[in-house]
């Protein structure tokens, strides 16, 4: 064997394995003996690819000889082409490799014509093949994620992602998405939108998600896009192709912005297109033909294009999409979990505006009152707490009273709603009207720790110096008293019950709801129950298993 071969080989531009050494070449030598081939080596590969292209084809020898080179069954590596061991099954390393050497003059042959590049330009381009292949497996990358990523280190693979992606297609490991990958991801989100959101409206969710995705590194203003595309510049069936989007990201590695690697116009977006229709949300039969014909890539250009009443929602999905296409993959697959969360609360609030609401609650009398209190006893509601802080309203201001002779603050908030963005001391509180006391609840499913406690009183020490003005305006922070309500099902042993934070004397009452389940439901409490429970758990933004569980209880 001698350099000169090895160096021919290599001119051919095939594709090879990073740290592929003088196997390679002995490799062509044994394939080039047994084509029976008499003449220098180095000389016949030189010839072959000279007349290759300068006459119409390769000669059958060239083909033969190509063939094996790049796949030879039976061989220890059987390619020095592909990394084998990242292939998936199905199709398997056997098939790919099999369809890659026996295709690759048909390859060689569509890039030509379909990139209008000479023969060596194609042959430049099918030398990535290894790097597409990998990035394809073993990243799980589109064509178009894989052409932009290359294309920003100069790496030139044709005029556009089309080219990657035929010569994936071509190797039988074109990414696809079938409509029961969609509808199992749909309703696999459907299931989780109230472990993400909780009893969120959609305003509040927008804030939520928002600040959620900030956490994933998002830098635009996610709050403004959403509000946007949601409330103020609605068009649905931009809603229906953010959703899209997303399914595909959630599968694949794909570029956001790039609107027709998967076929938008097939089967699985008419599927997701008939769910937002048959919630209200006029999308048409096909949301992209309608919105986004011919268009390679969601851009400025593309929003610029639209009509001037859809012009402000097309440039805020612009830039939602943009800047989810910048994020790590696991970060923006997280985004895309809550994205995806936020847009099922979206379609299951069109649909019970459009429908009768799912599992209503009705009035509570007294003994369905007694029922629900004997059932949160009982233990975790599994609702994220929604019940528990819901009941606990209810119970803390029965407790107080008079309630005109307090100042209420955080009653009726989502079990999502900060402290810290509504400047509460607990879930909820009432601040005495007159004296220097304030009496704070925090509703708690399942089992309270000391960690918990001490998490709240972090928090706290964030919401207090916001407040001391307001606190100050009557009398000295030291002079002052919070009462803390800690509500649970159950109690960790020696939880501490005196702190001074910030200055304030914080007495801390630990509370099991199993000791309030014997409460007498008379006609003050039921009617609490009916302002602070049953009407805004009756809202058609709680989902409707919070009210199936409750239903459940009484």
């Amino acid at each position: 064997m001698t350099l000169s071969l090895d160096a021919a080989i290599r001119t051919i531009l095939l594709p090879v394995a990073p740290g592929t050494g003088e196997e390679y070449a002995q490799r062509a030598e044994d394939i080039l003996n047994d084509l029976g081939i008499v003449e220098d080596h180095a000389d016949w590969v030189n010839l072959e690819i000279g007349a290759w292209e300068l006459e119409d084809g390769p000669s059958q020898q060239l083909k033969e000889f190509i063939a094996r080179l790049l796949f030879s069954p039976g061989e220890a590596p059987e390619s020095f082409a592909l990394d084998a061991s990242v292939i998936p099954t199905p199709p398997g390393a056997q098939n790919v490799l099999s369809a890659f050497s026996s295709r690759y003059f048909e390859m060689h042959e569509r890039v030509m014509a379909d990139e209008k590049c000479d023969h060596r330009q194609a042959r430049r381009i099918l030398s990535h093949t290894h790097s597409l292949l990998l990035l394809a497996t073993g990243e799980k990358m589109t064509a178009s994620r894989i052409y932009s990523m290359m294309q920003r280190d100069g790496i030139d693979l044709g005029r556009s992602w089309s080219t990657p992606r035929y010569i994936l297609e071509r190797c039988g490991l074109a990414p696809s998405i079938s409509v029961q990958e969609v509808r199992t991801l749909f309703t696999q989100d459907a299931i989780g939108e109230a472990d993400l959101l909780g009893d969120l409206d959609l305003e509040n969710c927008i804030a939520y998600v928002a600040a959620v995705c900030r956490g994933f590194g998002y830098s635009g203003d996610l709050a403004d896009q959403l509000r946007t595309l949601f409330v103020t510049d609605l068009h649905p069936p931009y809603l229906c192709m953010l959703h899209f989007q997303l399914t595909a990201q959630s599968m694949f590695n794909h570029r956001l912005t790039n609107a027709y690697e998967f076929a938008p116009r097939g089967e699985p977006v008419l599927w997701l297109s008939a769910e937002y229709n048959r919630a209200g949300l006029d999308v048409g039969m096909s949301p992209f033909l309608n919105n986004a014909k011919s268009v390679d890539t969601l851009d400025a250009a593309w929003a610029a294009s639209k009509k001037k009443k859809e012009r402000h929602a097309a440039r805020a999905l612009v830039d939602l999409l943009t800047e989810l296409d910048r994020l790590s993959d696991p970060s923006r697959s997280a985004a895309g979990q809550y994205l995806r969360a936020l847009l099922h609360r979206m379609l299951r609030i069109s649909l019970q505006n459009n429908t009768a609401l799912t599992a209503p609650l009705p009035q509570i009398n007294a003994e369905s009152a007694q029922k629900l209190l004997v059932g949160v006893a009982a233990g975790n509601t599994g609702t994220r707490g929604v019940i528990e802080q819901r009941l606990t309203d209810c119970i803390a201001l029965r407790e107080a009273g008079d309630l005109t002779r307090w100042r209420l603050r955080g009653f009726g908030d989502s079990v999502f709603t900060t402290n810290t963005s509504q400047k509460k001391l607990g879930d909820a509180e009432l601040k005495h009207a007159t004296e220097n006391r304030i009496v704070a609840v925090e509703a708690h499913g399942g089992r309270l720790t000391e960690k918990y406690v001490q998490d709240h009183l972090f928090t706290m020490r964030n919401v207090l110096p916001l407040r001391l003005e307001e606190l100050e305006d009557r009398a000295p922070i030291g002079d002052w008293s919070l009462e803390l309500q800690f509500f649970a099902h159950d109690l960790d042993a020696g939880l501490s019950e005196h702190h001074i934070v910030e200055g304030l004397p914080v007495n801390i009452n630990y509370r099991r709801y199993a000791d309030i389940s014997g409460m007498v439901a008379d006609a003050d409490f039921l009617a609490l129950l009916r302002t602070y429970f049953t009407d805004p758990l009756n809202a058609v933004h709680v989902h409707s298993r919070t009210r199936q569980a409750v239903l459940n209880l009484i």
